[in-house]
């Protein structure tokens, strides 16, 4: 699929903001206007093949709450999470780092079983050894060690979250080591103090433990990863300051009648 024109993929979302800006959740809120960019093949073509003879580039917002809010438990006491040893989300040298809509269908049976079972998401591990951390069910994940050290997994099928990205420099901006490599799951899950699940609807959600067979992993605190998430949203929301120019601006707010009077 050819790539959108970087300037026409910010004024896309740009302008569709400023035509939705009466929407977008009050300062102070929990909410958030989330904006999802799609691309896909269309044109006169019932038969496989590689290419289409024309694409489709679309930008949809729509206002939000909470992403896991409705999971069991609450945000703030952690999500649960659990490994499937039935299922996995991706094959080796398959799609999974890609943000392809395909490949949400391979978590949609299991999480839908680890829901069942009382858990608010799945784990899954690499599919080739399942020995490696993956990734969450729609989530990178990101681990804090006893020692202070930032982990997050790589591997060549993980999505790469653009929030993940920019947790890391805030944590490098805190001082801290910043680490992507493997991460085995059985050597090192115990060796964490904080484990969250990172992406652009979530920022960072404390996971509380996570349970793969018999055993029952429980990660203690969200303290660091709790004040990266502050200072990740109060950029966002412009009460920190954004120091790597990663703000973008779309539309000017309203001004109140008495700030504009001079009251």
């Amino acid at each position: 699929m050819p790539a959108v024109p970087e300037d026409l993929f910010v004024k896309a979302c740009s302008d569709l903001v400023e035509r939705n800006k009466e929407f977008v959740p009050p300062f102070g809120s929990s909410g958030s206007m989330y904006i999802r960019p799609l691309l896909f093949c269309s044109g006169p073509m019932l038969g496989l093949a590689p290419l289409a003879s024309d694409y489709t580039f679309l930008v949809t917002c729509m206002p939000v709450g909470g992403y896991f809010s409705s999971s069991p438990g609450t945000v703030e006491e952690g999500i649960h999470a659990v490994v499937l040893e039935d299922f996995d989300r991706c094959a080796p040298r398959g799609t999974g780092d890609v943000k392809a809509a395909g490949n949400y269908a391979s978590d949609l049976a299991p999480v839908h079983e680890a829901k069942a079972k009382g858990f608010g998401t799945t784990l899954y591990l690499d599919a080739e050894e399942r020995r490696f951390v993956e990734e969450f069910s729609v989530a990178n994940f990101i681990g804090i060690t006893k020692d202070g050290r930032y982990v997050t997994p790589t591997s060549p099928s993980i999505l790469q979250s653009t929030t993940n990205m920019m947790l890391m420099q805030l944590a490098r901006d805190r001082g801290m080591t910043v680490e992507q490599r493997p991460i085995d799951f059985e050597a090192e899950i115990n060796n964490f103090q904080e484990i969250g699940m990172c992406g652009t609807a979530a920022v960072v959600v404390r996971v509380a433990s996570i349970t793969r067979g018999e055993n029952v992993y429980r990660i203690p605190g969200f303290d660091v990863l709790g004040e990266l998430r502050a200072r990740f949203t109060g950029i966002q929301a412009g009460t920190e300051a954004d120091a790597h120019g990663w703000m973008v601006p779309v539309c000017a707010a309203p001004v109140p009648p008495a700030v504009a009077g001079g009251a």
